[in-house]
């Protein structure tokens, strides 16, 4: 989890609401939003401070570069908005991260408080997997779960799934709501016929350039801070939305020493239009589900993911940014440069050494990493430059950790749609799924606030039942 604390766009909500969603429109949905964040810097739109926090990190804390991206991006007419998720538009922002001063602002941390977990109607099972749902006919009554090499059954008035859009729709199919054919298929006897289950999966594309840096250029070694800054852009391509592609800028890109040596400039397609699937590859929950993310399938999103990396490059080779990095480099798919930070003496030499590599002779930096990070490759200094090709731009592309939509919300005559607007399963009495699998579409945004929204917005709801 990146930390990125957005909310995406009030077209994303009102979409889910046109699908049938009716409650979740961005009308309906911006009080939850407004209600759950403990925004620093965002008085006055909020009398009480709810559970989440979020901050931006104050500019005196930012990298040179990214204080030349955004000169560059001022002069190129992209404007510096104050805050992206009460005024979202196109322009230039500090992130909003899920954080405090004490760190990571986790949805465990902030719910799941000492005065929470002392509530004697609560047990947390720990290192607990759930096995099965358990129904009478055509009801939900609870679960069971296998524990330290026991089984135990739970009994329950309602079950609520929030296992993710991958493995939700998968506890759903191995109970037997899903496509019936392809039930019977795995030998799973159908109890309802939901077709959307496991369909409908959608994810952001993204890619990373890698910027060598010069030490005026860095985040202060002392700082830990991964995003800083982002922007979002609009395709201007016809059926699109506005606010469909992102940029963003990576401070550190590892806890050891050489992390704020090299930074990375990222670009992701944030309102995709293909649609992949999740689908059983066995009945048994031993059997990890099939994920096919069916990137790019559209013919949509190619050449807007093409136009977002376009736009980092013109970034890159303007006056005011080429002079704040040594050279940049079009990395391969989602490589991390975590995988050099092992433990043990071992990790300690190879920090040494990645280290050396960043602060080496320019020449030699390139001539190491150029083999290292194949298919990527060099793109440019201020001296000269390689421009990729668009091809070379679609290959590295590669799905964020922002699966939703394969239980999605919509009306029992909508096939593909898995829960009502209360997230009750169709067909299926005191079952809900309450996560991001329930999302119509994908928010232009990374995903962690919005689902945080999704449960707020649904207990909401199930209260108001029960009332």
């Amino acid at each position: 989890m990146g930390l990125w604390a957005l909310r995406g766009m009030p077209s994303d909500y009102d979409s889910w609401a046109a699908a049938g969603a009716g409650g979740w429109s961005w009308s309906d949905v911006l009080p939850v939003f407004r209600r759950l964040e403990n925004d620093a810097d965002r008085d006055q739109t909020q009398t009480t401070a709810g559970p989440y926090p979020i901050l931006r990190l104050p500019r005196e804390e930012w990298p040179g570069f990214v204080l030349a991206v955004e000169r560059e991006a001022s002069r190129r007419g992209l404007r510096f908005i104050d805050d992206m998720n009460e005024t979202p538009a196109d322009g230039f922002f500090a992130m909003p991260l899920s954080q405090d001063a004490e760190g990571r602002a986790s949805s465990a941390r902030c719910y799941l408080t000492q005065a929470v977990r002392r509530r004697s109607n609560l047990a947390i099972l720990a290192e607990a997997t759930v096995t099965n749902i358990r129904f009478d006919g055509l009801r939900a009554c609870g679960a069971t779960i296998r524990r330290g090499g026991e089984t135990t059954e739970i009994a329950a008035r309602q079950v609520i799934v929030c296992a993710g859009a991958i493995y939700s729709p998968a506890m759903l199919l191995r109970a037997g709501i899903g496509p019936s054919g392809d039930l019977e298929h795995l030998g799973i006897m159908p109890r309802a016929d939901r077709a959307g289950v496991g369909r409908n999966l959608q994810n952001h594309p993204y890619l990373h350039f890698g910027l060598t840096l010069p030490t005026r250029s860095r985040l202060r070694p002392h700082l830990r801070r991964f995003a800083i800054a982002g922007m979002r852009l609009s395709s201007g391509m016809n059926d699109c939305p506005a606010g469909d592609l992102f940029l963003f800028m990576i401070g550190r890109v590892s806890p050891r020493a050489y992390g704020s040596d090299m930074a990375m400039f990222g670009a992701a397609l944030y309102s995709p239009y293909s649609r992949g699937q999740v689908t059983l590859t066995g009945a048994d929950s031993e059997s990890a589900p099939r994920v096919e993310f069916r990137m790019f399938e559209d013919p949509r999103d190619p050449p807007r993911m093409v136009k977002a990396a376009r736009f980092v490059e013109k970034l890159l080779l303007g006056d005011t940014v080429n002079t704040a990095y040594n050279d940049a480099f079009l990395l391969p798919p989602v490589m991390a440069l975590q995988q050099f930070n092992r433990a043990g003496v071992v990790g300690k030499l190879m920090g040494f050494a990645v280290k050396a590599v960043f602060n080496a002779p320019r020449p030699i930096t390139r001539g190491i990493l150029g083999r290292r990070i194949r298919p990527g490759r060099w793109i440019a200094n201020r001296y000269r430059c390689s421009p990729a090709s668009d091809a070379e731009l679609i290959a590295p592309a590669a799905p964020m950790a922002h699966p939703v939509g394969t239980c999605a919300i919509g009306p029992a005559n909508n096939p593909l749609a898995v829960v009502d607007a209360h997230c009750r399963v169709h067909g299926i009495e005191n079952l809900r799924v309450i996560d991001a699998s329930v999302m119509p579409r994908i928010p232009s945004a990374n995903t962690n606030l919005p689902t945080i929204m999704i449960a707020e917005h649904a207990a909401d709801l199930i209260r108001s039942e029960h009332k």
